[in-house]
């Protein structure tokens, strides 16, 4: 059901794992059919271009091309050989041009002396306060990260506040697990292939531009809590994931915007009973499968019948810290 993203690391690595092994095969087979024996001309000719520090030596294929192929006129002997003690003086000649100008720089700088307001930046006279005082780092790095969750959970709380959720009755309350009535409600669903993470993600940009009005007219759709997720069927299998927002109660299915945007439809759910289960922390395919095992634990043990696949309920902006995350999986079962 789930499957971790594949970080960009290992796509890169096996994909040019794969192209290094075929260029090497490719190589070997040519190579074994061909089974080329350089000339003596060509010889002569490899000999110039490793005395020639400007050339690069061909490589693959390359070592046994024609000379016509590379558009490259092939000297005489004596030409070569004058050629190559002509570059090899060159050479030598510019490599103790070079060994002097590095020399007369390092001489130059060892003697230069910058002014302390250059050598010693302020950022660096505080982080050497900061290394000298291990206590008074401690406390900035304790207060930094109260000020960031604290304002996190301040946002968070003010989103929620100002979100609707849809109405609900709980039937039976055991802890981390209910049963509940849902009321009716109308939602936008687009389905998004991939693994779950990237599917939520693309569905809820979809999403987010229709009730924005950005892919359609008219007036903007306030959001809702929380955005679900379900596996998507059709023809008798699996097609990827359905992502879908909750439309606010004041609106029907006629009263609702069409969108202009193929990939999104509106949908009326009837009213249900489901299952619940609530947890924190960030969503992953191991922490979702922990979960998900005790729910199907709990509708066995208490002779539940399922109506439907497991549906994914995410209550909190990204922003929200892990162990702040509301994250249900909801079942719907018989009444």
């Amino acid at each position: 059901m789930f499957r971790d993203k594949p970080t960009a690391y290992d796509r890169l690595s096996d994909a040019l794992s794969d192209i290094g092994e075929r260029l090497a095969e490719i190589e070997e087979r040519a190579v074994e059919t061909v089974r080329p024996r350089p000339t003596r001309t060509e010889r002569l000719r490899r000999s110039f271009d490793r005395a020639n520090p400007f050339h690069s030596e061909p490589t693959g294929l390359a070592r046994y091309l024609p000379d016509f192929a590379t558009g490259w006129s092939l000297p005489s002997t004596d030409e070569a050989r004058r050629h190559a003690r002509s570059l090899r003086d060159s050479a030598e000649h510019g490599a103790h041009d070079a060994r002097g100008y590095f020399d007369d720089a390092r001489n130059y700088l060892s003697s230069v002396r910058l002014p302390r307001s250059i050598r010693r930046s302020e950022p660096e006279r505080v982080l050497d306060s900061l290394r000298a005082r291990p206590e008074l780092t401690g406390l900035l790095v304790v207060g930094g990260a109260i000020a960031v969750v604290g304002a996190a959970y301040f946002v968070t709380k003010k989103v929620q506040e100002h979100t609707e959720e849809p109405d609900y009755d709980v039937v039976r309350d055991d802890g981390e697990i209910q049963i509940r009535d849902y009321d009716g409600m109308v939602v936008a669903e687009t389905v998004k292939s991939g693994y779950h993470e990237k599917a939520r993600r693309s569905g809820f940009e979809t999403l987010y531009d229709y009730i924005a009005a950005k892919s359609r007219s008219g007036k903007k759709i306030a959001m809702t809590s929380p955005v679900l997720q379900q596996l998507a069927e059709g023809d008798g299998h699996t097609k990827g994931w359905a992502v879908r927002f909750i439309m606010p109660k004041k609106y029907t299915r006629a009263s609702l915007p069409e969108p202009t945007n193929t990939g999104v439809t509106l949908k009326e759910v009837p009213a249900r009973r489901m299952v619940s289960i609530s947890f924190s922390g960030n969503f992953n395919a191991t922490l979702a499968s922990k979960q998900l095992m005790k729910l199907y634990n709990y509708l066995a043990d208490n002779n539940l019948t399922q109506k439907g696949d497991p549906e994914y309920a995410f209550y909190n902006p990204p922003w929200t810290p892990g162990f702040m995350k509301r994250n249900e999986i909801l079942i719907e079962i018989m009444r």
